[in-house]
């Protein structure tokens, strides 16, 4: 009976996924500027390919692009994030959530910054 135990304790595989950084600051942005963009490196450190389902962003101004293919174990992923910058002046701090077949399967990366408002010359 034990034998049965540790040998399915032994089969489990799991996705495990584990950010270099949760929170990238931009610091200050020019309005003029537009859209400014940044990259939250993964690793797979799990023993199962991690598969990312979908992420979103608190926000419309906010956009995540993830890999669509799996991530073996041992490999890296990338997760780039744009925040458009146009038309709001003033501090911001946007969440994106990144689901996964990992437990827990939401994680959740912080952007942050100013944006420095443009001069209107006439």
């Amino acid at each position: 009976m034990i034998l049965i135990g540790t040998t399915l304790a032994f089969a489990q595989k799991e996705a495990r996924i584990q950010f270099k950084e949760i929170t990238h600051s931009f610091g200050n942005v020019q309005e003029s500027d537009g859209t400014v963009s940044c990259e939250f490196e993964f690793v797979n450190t799990g023993n199962a390919p991690l598969i990312i389902i979908r992420a979103s962003a608190s926000c419309g101004c906010t956009i995540p692009e993830y890999p669509q293919q799996p991530v073996a174990p041992g490999k890296k992923g990338i997760i780039k994030v744009t925040y458009n910058a146009k038309g709001r002046p003033g501090a911001f701090q946007k969440n994106v959530y990144v689901y996964s077949n990992t437990k827990p399967d939401k994680s959740i990366l912080t952007i942050k910054g100013t944006v420095i408002p443009s001069v209107n010359k006439k």
